[in-house]
């Protein structure tokens, strides 16, 4: 397993080493002592920024950030697999959402023929999707 030093954990994360403090104050993170002044964190630490800032990424706020990395600690093998689909699946969606925005101004540039050509498109698509979730719930 590997362990980093805070400096080199803030930037494998992209974070500075002040962020990687406040989470590890707030209990998001945790860190070994190994009889130095050094904090050394796992890769466990690693994977948990990357997961903190996705979320941060979808404007979820630090409360609700910390309850999903606490169910993350308590969960088996498959249900972690499980988490880790369904947060990238969410990460796809925000973004999804993002690019209907900007396909809106787009829309209003077609003629009423091309517009209910993408319309058409857009609706079979969006019914698979519409099933696929209506299964898994």
């Amino acid at each position: 397993m590997k362990i980093y030093r805070i400096g080199q954990l803030a930037e494998l994360a992209n974070v500075s080493k002040r962020t990687i403090d406040y989470y590890t104050q707030l209990g998001m993170l945790n860190y070994e002592k190994n009889g130095s002044r050094y904090r050394y964190y796992t890769e466990d630490a690693l994977n948990r920024l990357q997961m903190i800032n996705r979320y941060k990424e979808q404007n979820m706020p630090l409360t609700e950030i910390k309850e999903r990395l606490h169910v993350w600690s308590e969960t088996t093998v498959v249900s972690g697999q499980v988490l880790v689909k369904v947060d990238k699946i969410s990460s796809d969606i925000k973004e999804l959402e993002k690019e209907l925005l900007e396909l809106k101004p787009l829309l209003d540039q077609l003629d009423d023929q091309q517009l209910k050509f993408a319309a058409k498109q857009l609706s079979v698509r969006g019914g698979s999707l519409l099933s696929i979730i209506t299964m898994l719930t």
